[in-house]
């Protein structure tokens, strides 16, 4: 049975970046295996001060999301690492880059994988802990045969203005995002995920009751703040849930047309 890897940085990144290819190739048969660099604690803090319980709450949540994807397993990146997504505490983006793309490098060659997802240059959001981990990816990737290739999500500005818009409706005056969701002018890959569809969003719900399922304004008018997740969430309405952009990360195998996109 093929393999897929997908990468990422911390638990959620895989449901708001690859969740509709995913959902496709493990519907396909393919073993895709989650690998993550950290437990995604930030997310779970504002619930609870305790560090450890933050981890647990949040990995509970990952395992949900992978179950709902059709993900069969998931790793650390780098076994035993100090990385976590806290403040005051070691950050992926502070990492050597060389022994992140290491550790990257491990994984490929332990599961040679037939095609990689992860982020785009941008890290699809900005945060530093994604492109540090995209950033990875695309070097340790180089020289690695991959035939499906090493695929990194982004966003078309266009679709970044208009989801904007669209949550300014209800927000009134607070301030939207971290400022670092941007997207690309650039010419991406679009692929056709309507048929998963579905799993997208309950894949996010996952992690915040109805963030994929429910009312935008409703989401956005209880929110304590309107963060990038809101603000992601709003842009998949925007530019419709039946679309997933892609960067081709994996400038040697640029021409081999493995995963056939649309549009």
């Amino acid at each position: 049975m093929d393999s897929v890897l997908l990468i990422h940085a911390h638990p959620d990144d895989e449901s708001f970046a690859n969740s509709g290819r995913v959902a496709q190739l493990t519907a396909e048969g393919f073993k895709v295996v989650a690998i993550v660099a950290t437990a995604g604690e930030a997310g779970e803090l504002a619930e609870t001060r305790d560090l450890e319980r933050a981890r647990r709450r949040r990995l509970e949540k990952y395992e949900r999301a992978l179950d709902i994807l059709g993900v069969s397993s998931w790793e650390w990146l780098e076994p035993g690492a100090e990385w976590t997504d806290a403040p005051g505490r070691p950050l992926v983006s502070r990492a050597d880059p060389l022994r992140l793309q290491g550790a990257v490098r491990r994984r490929l060659e332990e599961h040679d994988p037939w095609a990689v997802f992860t982020v785009g240059a941008d890290g699809l959001t900005g945060h530093p802990d994604h492109v540090a981990i995209g950033y990875a990816v695309r070097v340790a990737a180089r020289g690695s045969i991959i035939r499906g290739g090493v695929w990194g999500a982004r966003l078309a500005a266009p679709d970044v203005r208009a989801g904007l818009r669209l949550v300014s409706e209800d927000a009134g005056n607070r301030e939207v995002g971290s400022g670092r969701v941007i997207g690309t002018g650039t010419s991406l890959t679009a692929f056709d995920v309507a048929d998963v569809e579905t799993k997208r969003r309950l894949a996010l719900d996952a992690y915040m009751g109805g963030l994929g399922t429910g009312d935008l304004g409703g989401l956005i008018g209880t929110a304590d703040r309107i963060g990038d997740s809101l603000l992601l969430r709003a842009v998949y309405d925007a530019q419709g849930w039946a679309t997933e952009r892609y960067e081709r990360i994996d400038a040697a195998l640029r021409r081999i047309a493995v995963c056939a996109p649309v549009g």
